[in-house]
């Protein structure tokens, strides 16, 4: 079985030393700048992370990330479109509802909000069911 992670779950894989379950699955291009953001926001924002693990964290989800295949946000936009209109979704989270049912992967995430809406279109876990 393969998996489609949106980028929530890649973090909590990392957070859980599980990144062994990504390996040679899918995520997408824009997961990198989501990731991104969740670990600026636990430096800048939050303060739970100081400078010299934000940098080592930076390090550790690029070579995560590097485990995945990525796939392109490109050239899909209406068809995205369609999906988050239909399911009441953000266009991101629709992306990745979108590159699941096309790889035929299972999404996982840790948004229970995509959880429940992504499943009238695909099959829909958190990580925990996949571990």
């Amino acid at each position: 079985m393969s998996y489609v992670f949106d980028s929530s779950a890649p973090f909590e894989a990392i957070r859980k030393n599980a990144i062994a379950v990504l390996a040679g699955n899918y995520t997408l291009d824009l997961a990198r700048h989501e990731l991104g953001n969740a670990l600026w926001k636990q430096h800048a924002l939050l303060r739970r992370i100081d400078e010299g693990d934000l940098e080592r964290l930076v390090t550790i989800t690029k070579e995560v990330l590097n485990t995945l295949e990525i796939l392109s946000t490109d050239c899909h936009g209406g068809e995205v479109v369609k999906i988050s209109h239909k399911l009441k979704l953000p266009f991101y989270d629709a992306s990745y509802v979108f590159h699941a049912v096309n790889t035929g992967a299972t999404l996982v995430t840790e948004d229970e909000r995509l959880i429940d809406g992504a499943r009238t279109h695909v099959r829909a876990l958190r990580l925990r069911d996949v571990l």
